[in-house]
């Protein structure tokens, strides 16, 4: 999953400023990464996406309260900035393999 030493290297010396900017992401997202890939991770993960489903039928069945809508606006927003994160990690990493 991870990039190599050597081609975080040959990454750096190829992209020069770009490439510190790109680590840098990959530094921000990391421990927000490396925690949703353990065994709680993927399990609160998968909570969240339940919860998501859940509150989307009550809403698309037309019976959802004021209070399960809200839930559903905090709900969809960690979704997006969960996986936004994950995406935005992933495509650096494939973007360091892709250049080397």
């Amino acid at each position: 999953m991870y990039p190599t030493r050597e081609e975080v290297d040959s990454y750096l010396a190829k992209m020069r400023k770009r490439g510190e900017r790109t680590l840098s992401l990959l530094g921000q997202y990391n421990d927000f990464v490396t925690a949703v890939n353990t065994p709680i991770g993927r399990e609160l993960l998968a909570d969240l996406v339940r919860e998501h489903e859940g509150l989307l039928d009550k809403i698309s069945g037309l019976g959802a309260t004021d209070e399960d809508k809200m839930q559903y606006q905090v709900v969809r927003r960690l979704l997006l900035a969960w996986s936004s994160k994950i995406a935005a990690f992933e495509n650096k990493v494939q973007e360091i393999k892709r250049a080397v």
